[in-house]
């Protein structure tokens, strides 16, 4: 039976391997070739499982920071937390919230095309102004009371055209932020996407390592240490049918995952299938 029994680490391997060589040493030193070659069985066991455990610990560390992602993202309370709480999947928040910012995005870019529409016909109505203030100032010789109406006049004009141009100015510093926020949005579900399908391949990938580590465990107990001269060797039809009934079935990618109820679909099911291999 195998002794390998604690999952060993990446660090821990060393370890393992220095005191399986000093066995495998003594092994071959006394000419057990059998026992020798069920050590270095196990210390293929314990690379092959060195690298299952890194890989199912970092898969969790993904899902749980893109889990992580999605909470505390309405403590303003500006999103439907009804529509929130309704979504048990990570990936579903986050898509919503980047949809809702988008969506608020183009409505405050549309209104601040809208605002400098109307600055443009205030634009029009001051060169209107213009040709009335001076037919004001034509008047001022003739009416005492008009002195000085002509030059107040045009400098409230000026101060209102520059008031003009400086809001012109700002609408147009965000209408380009909002576009920028636009793009980041599209950048952000690249991301999320693109970290949503690694997670499920290394699910995948553990998945199917965990499947290959329980026939190998089971084929290395029932392994005998030195063969029996006694028993017959098996013919080649036996040995490929066995192989065919216990070797695991390597899968492509997954196109159809509703239609497949092996398939994990959503970040419960990750989370589970972590946790029932021990991540």
């Amino acid at each position: 039976m195998s002794e390998i029994t604690n999952n060993p680490s990446v660090e821990g391997l060393q370890g393992l391997l220095i005191t399986k060589a000093e066995k495998l040493t003594q092994e071959l030193a006394k000419g057990n070739i059998g026992a020798a070659l069920h050590i270095i069985n196990e210390l293929q066991q314990a690379k092959h499982e060195a690298f299952y455990n890194e890989i199912g610990h970092l898969t969790r560390k993904l899902h749980d920071e893109i889990n992580s992602f999605s909470s505390g993202m309405d403590d303003d309370g500006s999103l439907d937390n009804t529509t929130l709480s309704g979504m048990s999947d990570a990936s579903d928040r986050l898509n919503y919230v980047i949809e809702i910012t988008e969506k608020t995005s183009h409505e405050t870019m549309d209104r601040v095309d809208s605002s400098l529409l109307l600055i443009d016909k205030l634009d029009s109505q001051s060169v209107r102004f213009k040709d009335l203030l001076s037919l004001v100032g034509q008047l001022e010789g003739e009416f005492d009371a008009l002195n000085g109406v002509y030059d107040r006049t045009c400098q409230v004009k000026q101060e209102s055209e520059d008031t003009i141009d400086l809001l012109k100015k700002e609408l147009t510093e965000i209408l380009l932020a909002q576009s920028s926020q636009d793009i980041s949005g599209q950048l952000i579900r690249r991301v999320i996407t693109l970290l949503t399908q690694v997670q499920n391949g290394l699910v995948t990938l553990i998945n199917m390592a965990a499947k290959v580590e329980n026939l190998s465990v089971a084929e290395l107990g029932q392994m005998p240490l030195v063969q029996s001269t006694d028993e017959k060797p098996k013919s080649e039809s036996e040995t490929a049918a066995q192989k065919k009934t216990a070797a695991p079935q390597a899968e492509g990618p997954q196109i159809n995952t509703e239609s497949n109820p092996e398939v994990v679909s959503g970040q419960d099911d990750v989370d589970e299938l972590l946790s029932s291999l021990g991540f």
